[in-house]
């Protein structure tokens, strides 16, 4: 039986620093087109900008960077970020782009659990060992950065850090109890630290709707109960469900239910 790689070639480490309060982590791209970054925050939290998408990074997570990735981050000033970063180039797994850790329409964004310390030990041993360059530093780095890329692979591709079925179990629950409110993909996404894209596959695949439509059949089942059992006006019931524009309720109504909220009282109730 053919052997199965995960690596198709040893990454080539480059740099590593660490970066706290008093020496604060600018974020912005190596100068080498071909540096990954691995960022691990050890403390504090940062609202970070990526691509179009923004996103919340905390203790415990592990934000990667494929070569030319556009990112800001903002310090939070009464929380400011500790951590450890990890440059390296000459990347190539199997199954992906050459050069890419983590698909480009991701949020690069695990938050760890289980592996928090596993991953942070590993980091620390290449900063030690970089920093110190003792006799044959280099092979030690090389050997950890190649055990960190495999590991972090495994989370990415097993979904481990962020699976579907708990993520969307979470994202569903937050909707149920918060469809009065005006809520966005980009809010959803960001609370469970995916992109809005991937969220919006995988709920649908697992739900049967994207997530702002599950949002609206919500809306219409707690009109409907309120239709049915109150003597509520349906203009204050648009307002108690989320939509100001009663018109705009009344159109969405009819087209989820077949019939206007009035038309639909009248057949259930004897209010």
């Amino acid at each position: 039986m053919q052997k199965s790689f995960i690596l198709l070639d040893s990454p080539r480490f480059m740099a590593a620093s660490k970066f706290n309060s008093k020496n604060p982590m600018e974020f912005k791209r190596h100068t080498d087109a071909d540096c990954t970054e691995i960022i691990f925050i050890e403390h504090g939290r940062s609202d970070f900008k990526f691509e179009a998408n923004r996103f919340v990074g905390k203790e415990g997570d592990l934000i990667i960077l494929n070569p030319s990735s556009k990112i800001e981050g903002k310090h939070n000033i009464d929380d400011p970020l500790k951590g450890i970063s990890i440059c390296f180039s000459n990347l190539h797994i199997k199954g992906n782009q050459k050069g890419f850790l983590i698909e480009p329409k991701v949020l690069p964004v695990i938050h760890l659990q289980e592996e928090k310390g596993e991953i942070q030990n590993y980091l620390n041993a290449i900063l030690s060992e970089y920093d110190a360059k003792r006799a044959g530093y280099q092979d030690i780095i090389s050997s950890i950065l190649q055990t960190v890329v495999i590991k972090v692979t495994r989370l990415l591709k097993n979904g481990n850090h962020s699976s579907h079925s708990s993520l969307c179990l979470e994202v569903k629950k937050y909707i149920e109890e918060n469809f009065r409110q005006e809520l966005t993909l980009d809010d959803l996404a960001n609370m469970v630290y995916v992109s809005p894209y991937h969220l919006a596959h995988v709920f649908k695949q697992e739900v049967g709707l994207p997530p702002i439509q599950y949002m609206i059949q919500c809306r219409i089942e707690e009109a409907k109960g309120l239709l049915e059992h109150s003597e509520l006006s349906v203009r204050e019931i648009s307002s108690l469900i989320g939509y100001e524009n009663a018109n705009y309720f009344n159109l969405l109504f009819k087209k989820m239910t077949g019939k206007p909220p009035g038309k639909y009282r009248k057949m259930t109730t004897n209010i």
